[in-house]
């Protein structure tokens, strides 16, 4: 089985937001697209209904978010 690789910041198109659910969720929100849960390295469209005030928040850095993608690895 193939490991996934992790995604750079230029595979996502401007505008695209980074944030993370519960302290280790990485999602990212892709205009256009909808939004995607990249915990296990692989997007996921994402409901985000699941998503209330409190329980996420934007990350500071695509750095930031990265590290949480790769963790999930």
């Amino acid at each position: 089985m193939n490991k996934p690789r992790l995604p750079i910041s230029s595979d996502f198109p401007a505008g695209t937001h980074f944030v993370i659910k519960e302290f280790d969720v990485p999602l990212a929100y892709v205009p256009g697209q909808g939004w995607f849960n990249w915990y296990g390295g692989s997007p996921r469209p994402y409901e985000s209904s699941r998503l209330n005030v409190g329980n996420n928040w934007p990350a500071t850095s695509f750095e930031e978010w990265l590290a949480l993608v790769a963790r999930s690895l």
